[in-house]
């Protein structure tokens, strides 16, 4: 097997720069060969037009109130600042619930650097990577604690995704899964 061809292990992060197509690559995955999976995933929400931040959405069954929170919140025109609270007990629920979903697969898209200062969040993603549970996700390409924590394991494959790989990723993920 080549360099850019690893075995995959139990658990695959998909990383590379912004706007490649790492989530619709999951997304595709996913729908294509309907996995089951509850977790997360972050969804961009505009107003007049504008991106102003993202929503955490949860793919778990939970009251409206608690899902589609604003996760992050633009301040400047190449910066945000995380919503904390949304992390710590809304991001923190939806893991809780996704490790009681009879969901073989958690999706978990994406981490980064917002995450740093979300001590229970952060835990709580480690907690799902130590269960029976499968995660799939994405990382973003940044030097945070979190990201480095997750591509260290042992049972992470962490694929980094070009446009000129990610249609052959994901025949490559459709055939293992």
């Amino acid at each position: 097997m080549t360099d850019d061809m690893p075995v995959l292990r139990r658990h695959i992060f998909l990383t590379g720069e912004k706007q490649v197509g790492k989530s619709t690559l999951l997304r595709k995955l996913i729908d294509r060969r309907a996995l089951d999976c509850a977790g997360f995933e972050t969804r961009a929400f505009y107003l007049e037009g504008e991106r102003r931040g993202f929503t955490l959405h949860g793919r778990v069954q939970m009251p409206a109130f608690e899902n589609d929170c604003v996760v992050c919140a633009r301040v400047g025109e190449r910066k945000s600042v995380p919503v904390l609270p949304v992390f710590e007990e809304n991001g923190v629920r939806m893991l809780q619930l996704s490790l009681s979903a009879p969901a073989p697969f958690l999706l978990m898209d994406e981490l980064g650097r917002l995450e740093r200062q979300a001590g229970a969040f952060c835990a709580q993603v480690l907690a799902c990577l130590d269960s029976g549970k499968r995660v799939l996700g994405v990382l973003q390409r940044c030097d945070a604690p979190l990201v480095r924590t997750i591509a260290a394991r042992d049972d992470v494959t962490l694929l980094d995704i070009t446009p000129e790989n990610r249609d052959a990723w994901l025949l490559r993920l459709m055939r293992a899964l």
